[in-house]
């Protein structure tokens, strides 16, 4: 079946929810009726409602009803209290797809009750626009019917890699918390050449097209950092102290992931 040809629910209105919920619709053409989302907050369901013209519920358990692709998007402490909950309404055939961090396959698995397809995927900012990097890995009970849909749906928001869950935590230091280490990067560039006379808008501008077209010469070219970085033969970086301060970020997401699943598997 087609994307547009699903029903999809998300249990959780925040905002990676709502950047789902908008590529959904603008990336894979589902129509906003295929669509539900329930939230605790009435102001949150008002406006998913009048925004991108979806269903909304302020009960799970209708979401869960609803949804042939459930989206677990709550909090990841909430996300066993929540499956536990809707368990009686989920469709037996549902695709459960979390976008929680931390969350094992098998917890969410155990609080289905009952053999059921789960999904973990890392979600980031940039599957707003659909160039997001979404890795995912798979429990232990997902059809060979769903993997060719899993694919064609993350595509509609940027790529994906399949990987084991054991490295899924790295995998989430690495890309969902990724763009919090390239924004600051940015804005520092833009803001240093601000300073030297370019106007702000061309400097932020500049300093984002100068990190994407980087980023897009190592995707194209196959070749290194290290490599295309000889190409340009003024450096005036530290950069022994940049790589410090990078692998320390990454690092100590990593920790604090991997503290938080062992906190939540349980």
């Amino acid at each position: 079946m087609d994307l547009n040809g699903k029903r999809y629910a998300f249990l959780g209105g925040g905002i990676i929810a709502g950047v789902f919920i908008e590529r959904l619709i603008q990336g894979a053409n589902v129509p906003p009726d295929n669509i539900l989302a329930t939230d605790i907050r009435p102001e949150r369901l008002d406006q998913l409602a009048k925004q991108y013209g979806i269903r909304t519920s302020s009960e799970n358990g209708e979401g869960a009803a609803f949804g042939e692709v459930v989206f677990l998007a709550v909090p990841p402490n909430a996300v066993k209290p929540v499956v536990k909950e809707v368990r009686g309404e989920l469709r037996p055939e549902a695709l459960l797809v979390s976008l929680a961090a931390a969350v094992p396959t098998a917890a969410i698995e155990e609080a289905v009750g009952r053999p059921a397809p789960v999904v973990r995927v890392i979600p980031n900012t940039p599957s707003w626009i659909g160039r997001g990097m979404n890795p995912h890995c798979l429990g232990r009970h997902v059809r060979e019917a769903d993997l060719s849909f899993l694919d064609r749906l993350l595509a509609a928001f940027g790529e994906t890699v399949r990987l084991e869950e054991t490295l899924m935590n790295a995998a989430t230091a690495l890309t969902a918390v990724g763009p919090t280490y390239v924004f600051p990067v940015i804005q520092a560039m833009a803001g240093a050449a601000a300073g030297l006379g370019l106007p702000e808008p061309v400097a932020l501008r500049a300093a984002a097209q100068t990190v994407l077209g980087a980023a897009w010469l190592v995707l194209e070219t196959g070749r290194t950092p290290g490599e295309l970085k000889e190409m340009i033969s003024m450096r005036t970086l530290p950069e022994p102290e940049v790589e410090r301060l990078f692998a320390g970020a990454i690092e100590a997401a990593y920790a604090k992931i991997s503290a938080a699943e062992k906190k939540l598997a349980g």
